[in-house]
């Protein structure tokens, strides 16, 4: 069953990010992951939750893709750099939606 990852991201120092973004999303790929969405200029229409500086929305095929990408010994580079230069919560759940229809 396809999975959604949703990574809400405050970025405290850029440094990591042309680095990640050169090579994770061709990783990204060898798992059939699909980028659904991501963006910066995140408003806050409902509830208290504090906006992130970041969120991206990443479509993968199967929680074992899931699983195996953020496992991959060639992603813990970025991960760290990642994690270093910013504060995320990542979310993940399995694609219950019936098309034309809500979750």
């Amino acid at each position: 069953m396809k999975t959604t990852m949703v990574v809400y991201m405050n970025i405290s120092d850029e440094g990591w990010i042309r680095e990640y973004f050169a090579a994770v999303p061709e990783l990204l790929a060898e798992y059939g992951a699909v980028s659904i969405s991501g963006g910066r200029d995140i408003i806050s229409i409902e509830g208290d939750m504090p906006s992130p500086d970041r969120i991206a929305v990443i479509e993968f095929p199967s929680r074992a893709a899931v699983d195996a990408f953020m496992a991959d010994e060639r992603y813990q580079h970025y991960r760290k750099q990642r994690e270093a230069g910013s504060s995320s919560q990542i979310f993940i759940y399995s694609n219950a939606v019936v098309e034309g229809g809500l979750a």
